[in-house]
């Protein structure tokens, strides 16, 4: 939670309506969806002031987020100059903005040639005035470039070539930048860069589709924090939710191969078509483990259902809950929800059991009876995958429209 849903003084009615104890702190945490962790940082924070003090303390930052913006807008100025100084390397570019900046009363004008390392020489240069076969070769290049207007600057001196003018394609590009003529570059529409090597299916058995993604979040001063998760589309184990600033495709595998070191190697993994996800690196090492590859279209975040229906979970009782200041922070509170998600939550699709006991009765050996609880898990699954060919439900997303088992967890 990134601490921007309640204001300051919403958070010290809370403490105050704690202060008065007509109720528990356990029911007014639930009643604002905090954690009892959140409730006393917000004590320890606000707890000695009056709303009176937290409207001046909001004033006070506010006035201080202004003077750091005015501190940041001159930082850049003065960017900006170093950059022109770097990047204006010809004496005629840097003549112009020295002429601007001491036309604008900034600064003297020995002052803008040391600052723009200029010789004071070249700042009162004044270039003679073209002559006749100058001007003549301006029209006919003006009139050529009018009638190609494709033809870049070699083509154009070739041309003037051909009708006797001797002239270079280096002047004939200076005149043309003088001019402001230029050919615009064609736009080169942007392609799928992922490959899939499987087609679209639906898992049937553990360790058959696995799905990763990232979801973004960020600490309470600011910080950007990105979390990896690997899920398994058949049991829905989390095999990982890794919390980082930044993750990379060399982290992406790194992690993976943590997985199936652990799990086992999945015969798919669903994915969008992420920069991580694409690396050649991480392509390299799935073609090596015989893993293929379901890329979604681009835009469809529904094709891949199960991590987003995951991440809904995950925001909606996890992150919107918590307040992450530090980095190691997030990494234990979101290691503590994998814990709980796996070991503990029940859920509907699979018999209200959790993905690690219906992980542990699928190795069981299925001798005797089943007991009832896990007969009928087991007979829907039977049954749906009896009516699957008879509704005609060939698309790997029709697990949504399936009558016998619910999607939603």
């Amino acid at each position: 939670m990134k601490g921007k849903r309640y204001t300051t003084e919403d958070k010290i009615r809370i403490l105050r309506e704690a202060d008065r104890g007509e109720r528990t702190i356990m029911a007014i945490c639930q009643e604002a969806n905090i954690s009892e962790v959140t409730f006393h940082r917000w004590k320890k924070q606000f707890g000695h002031m009056e709303v009176n003090e937290a409207r001046r303390l909001k004033e006070l930052e506010r006035e201080n987020t202004e003077l750091k913006k005015m501190l940041a807008e001159e930082m850049l100025k003065n960017r900006v100059l170093s950059y022109v100084c770097e990047k204006a390397v010809s004496p005629a570019t840097r003549r112009a903005y020295a002429q601007e900046t001491v036309k604008a009363g900034l600064c003297s004008q020995r002052q803008a040639c040391r600052y723009l390392k200029l010789a004071r020489s070249t700042f009162h240069y004044r270039g003679r005035p073209p002559t006749p076969a100058e001007e003549r070769l301006k029209k006919r290049l003006l009139e050529l470039s009018a009638e190609h207007p494709r033809y870049g600057y070699r083509r154009v001196a070739a041309l003037l070539r051909r009708e006797g003018w001797r002239v270079g394609k280096r002047h004939i590009q200076r005149l043309r930048r003088d001019a402001g003529l230029r050919v615009p570059p064609t736009k080169r529409k942007v392609v799928r860069r992922g490959v899939s090597t499987g087609l679209p299916t639906m898992a049937t058995h553990r360790n058959h589709v696995w799905t990763w993604d990232f979801i973004a979040d960020a600490t309470v001063r600011g910080g950007a924090l990105k979390m990896l998760t690997i899920l398994d589309e058949y049991t829905w184990e989390c095999h990982v939710l890794r919390a980082e600033r930044a993750l990379k495709a060399a982290d992406v595998l790194h992690w993976l191969q943590k997985a199936v070191a652990e799990h086992g190697a999945p015969e798919y993994l669903r994915s969008d078509n992420g920069s991580e996800f694409i690396a050649k690196i991480v392509q390299r090492w799935l073609k090596e483990n015989r893993v293929k590859t379901i890329y979604i279209e681009p835009g469809s975040p529904w094709q891949n259902g199960f991590v987003e229906s995951f991440h809904g979970r995950f925001r909606d009782e996890c992150l919107n809950r918590e307040q992450l200041w530090t980095l190691t922070e997030a990494r234990v509170v979101v290691g503590d929800f994998r814990q709980r998600y796996n070991q503990v939550r029940p859920h509907s699709g699979l018999g209200y059991e959790s993905p690690a006991g219906f992980a542990a009765d699928l190795s069981m050996p299925r001798s005797g009876r089943a007991t009832p609880s896990l007969r009928g898990a087991w007979t829907r699954k039977a049954e749906k995958h009896k009516l699957k060919p008879m509704l005609g439900l060939t698309h790997p997303w029709s697990r949504k429209l399936s009558p016998v088992r619910v999607f939603f967890r």
